[in-house]
C-alpha cells in the first residue's frame, strides 16, 4: 500500500517540553507499578480465585503479552492522521486506559460469584489492561527518539524522563498503602468496606493517569509535520518485525538490557526479603522500604552524573562504566549480617549506604537504554529509508517480558527446597542458614552475574565510536535536506 513520506523539522525542544514528555513515562510507570503491585493479592486473596485459576490466566495473558507487544509497534509506525502518529494513538487511548485501571478492582459482588465468572472476568480484563496499557507505552516510548533528535538533546530529555519514571513509581507503591493500608489482604473474612478501599485505589489511579495522559498529550507531545511530496512503499507490518530481529545491533542491545532488566527485578523483590533474612528486620518495618526508597532518589540523584559521563566517553561506553560501579555496590551485601557492626555502625545502617551506592548503577541502567536505542533506531532509518520506532520499542518489550521469569526462575532455583511455598503463608518457617545463604546468592551473586552479561553483551554492541560518528553526521545531512 502507497503511503506518503513524513519529513522531520528539528527544533531543540524547550524545557517545559522536555519536562511534560516525562509525564507519559510516570503515567505509564504509575500504573504498572501499580498492576505489579496488586493484581495478584486482590484476586487471590480478597476475591478468592484459586491458584490454579490464576496460573490459567496469567498464562494466557503471556501469549496474549508476546502477541501485542510486538504488533502495536509497526501498527504505530505506518499511522497517518492528522493528529500525528504518537498523537492520535494517546488521544484515544487515554481514557480507555485510565477506565481499566479502575475496572481491574471494580466489578460489585465479584467476590460473591462462582469460580468460572471470577476467572472469566481476571483473564478479560488483564487482557485489556495489557492492550490498553500497551497502546499507550508503545506510542509514548517510539516518540523519544523523533522528538529527540540529537544524542545530547536525548541524554537530557532522558534525564527529566528518568525522573518522572521513579516518580511514576513511587506513585504506585504508595497510593496502596495510602488508600488501602500496610496490610493489603488481612487474615479473616473480608468485608465489602475494605473493598471498597481497592475500589478507591483504582479510582484515583485511573483519575491520574487521565491527568497525566492528557497533559502529555497537551503539553508534552511534539510531532514531525508531514508534506506530501512522494509515494513509497512502507514494509509491511510481519516485513517490518523481519528487519528488527535481523539487526545485529539491535539485537546484542536488547540482549544486554534482558539481563540488565533482570537484575532491577530481581533486585526490587529480594531487597526486602534480604533486609528480613539476612539483616534481621522485622516484616513492615519502614527500613525495608527506605532502602529501596534511597536507592531510587540516589538513581535520580546521579542522572546528571550520567548525562555528563555520556556526552565525555560515549553512552555505551558510559553505561559500562555505570554496570561495573553497581558491581562494586552489591559486593558488600555478600557480607552483611544480623547484629554485624562495622566501623562502629550496624550493618542495617550499612545497608542503607551501599544502596546509596547502588544508585548509580540503577541511574545507568534506566539512562541510556533509550538514548541507545534512538541511536539504533536513527541508523535503521539510513539503511531502510523510514523511521520504524515503534517497531523497535515493541520487540524490545517482547523480549523484555523474559525479564520477569528469569528473575522468577532464579527466585524458584535459590528456595528450591526451602519452602518457598510456605513462605507466602508463614514467613517465619524458612528461617535457616540454607536460607539466609541463599537470599545473599539472589542479592549479591545473581545480580552480580546478570550485570557481568550485560557488560559483555555491551562490549559486543558495534554502533559506538566512528560507526557511530558516521551515522549522526548522515541523519543530521538528511534531516538537512528534507528541511
Amino acid at each position: 500500500m502507497a503511503r506518503k513520506k513524513i519529513l522531520r523539522e528539528h527544533h531543540r525542544q524547550p524545557l517545559g517540553t522536555t519536562v511534560a514528555f516525562g509525564l507519559g513515562a510516570m503515567t505509564d510507570q504509575m500504573s504498572h507499578q501499580m498492576f505489579q503491585f496488586l493484581i495478584f493479592v486482590y484476586y487471590y486473596s480478597v476475591i478468592g480465585i484459586s491458584t490454579q485459576a490464576l496460573a490459567l490466566g496469567f498464562f494466557i495473558f503471556a501469549i496474549w503479552d508476546s502477541i501485542n507487544d510486538p504488533i502495536m509497534g509497526p501498527i504505530s509506525d505506518r499511522t497517518i492522521t492528522k493528529f500525528g502518529r504518537r498523537k492520535f494513538w494517546i488521544l484515544i487511548i487515554t481514557i480507555p486506559f485510565a477506565l481499566v485501571n479502575f475496572f481491574l478492582f471494580f466489578f460489585p459482588g465479584l467476590q460473591t460469584q462462582s469460580e468460572l465468572i471470577k476467572t472469566i472476568y481476571f483473564i478479560g480484563i488483564i487482557m485489556f489492561y495489557d492492550l490498553f496499557y500497551t497502546i499507550f507505552s508503545t506510542n509514548q516510548l517510539a516518540l523519544f527518539p523523533e522528538m529527540f533528535k540529537t544524542e545530547r538533546e536525548r541524554g537530557r530529555a532522558n534525564m527529566w524522563k528518568n525522573i518522572m519514571t521513579i516518580v511514576g513509581v513511587l506513585i504506585g507503591f504508595v497510593l496502596p498503602t495510602i488508600f488501602i493500608g500496610g496490610n493489603l489482604a488481612p487474615e479473616g473474612s473480608i468485608d465489602q468496606s475494605f473493598i471498597s478501599k481497592y475500589w478507591i485505589t483504582g479510582g484515583v489511579v485511573a483519575l491520574l493517569v487521565i491527568i497525566g495522559g492528557f497533559m502529555f498529550y497537551k503539553f508534552g507531545m511534539k510531532e514531525d509535520s508531514i508534506e506530501i511530496v512522494e509515494k513509497r512503499e512502507d514494509p509491511s507490518i510481519f516485513h517490518s518485525l523481519k528487519i528488527a530481529f535481523k539487526n545485529k545491533a539491535f539485537i546484542l542491545f536488547i540482549t544486554a538490557n534482558l539481563f540488565n532488566w533482570f537484575v532491577f527485578k530481581l533486585l526490587t523483590t529480594v531487597i526486602p526479603l534480604y533486609g528480613q533474612f539476612v539483616l534481621g528486620i522485622e516484616a513492615g518495618d519502614f527500613t525495608l522500604t527506605l532502602m529501596l526508597l534511597v536507592a531510587f532518589l540516589s538513581a535520580t540523584a546521579f542522572f546528571p552524573l550520567m548525562r555528563w559521563l555520556g556526552n565525555k566517553i560515549g553512552m555505551r561506553n558510559a553505561f559500562i562504566v555505570g554496570e561495573c560501579v553497581w558491581i562494586a555496590a552489591l559486593i558488600p551485601f555478600a557480607f552483611l549480617q544480623d547484629g554485624g557492626v562495622w566501623l562502629g555502625l550496624p550493618h542495617t545502617t550499612w545497608a542503607i549506604l551501599f544502596m546509596g551506592l547502588n544508585g548509580v548503577g540503577l541511574s545507568a541502567a534506566m539512562f541510556f537504554v533509550d538514548i541507545i536505542m534512538g541511536n539504533i533506531i536513527d541508523e535503521d532509518e539510513l539503511n531502510q529509508g523510514t523511521r520504524r520506532e515503534g517497531a523497535y520499542y515493541g520487540v524490545n518489550a517482547l523480549i523484555n517480558r523474559y525479564s520477569t521469569i528469569l528473575s522468577i526462575g532464579a527466585i524458584a532455583i535459590v528456595f528450591s527446597g526451602q519452602g518457598w511455598d510456605r513462605y507466602l503463608i508463614n514467613p517465619s518457617e524458612l528461617e535457616s542458614f540454607a536460607l539466609v545463604q541463599g537470599v545473599r546468592w539472589l542479592m549479591a551473586g545473581f545480580t552480580i552475574g546478570g550485570i557481568i552479561l550485560v557488560i559483555l553483551f555491551l562490549a559486543l554492541f558495534p554502533l559506538h565510536g566512528k560507526r557511530l560518528e558516521k551515522v549522526k553526521r548522515e541523519i543530521e545531512l538528511k534531516h538537512t535536506v528534507q528541511n
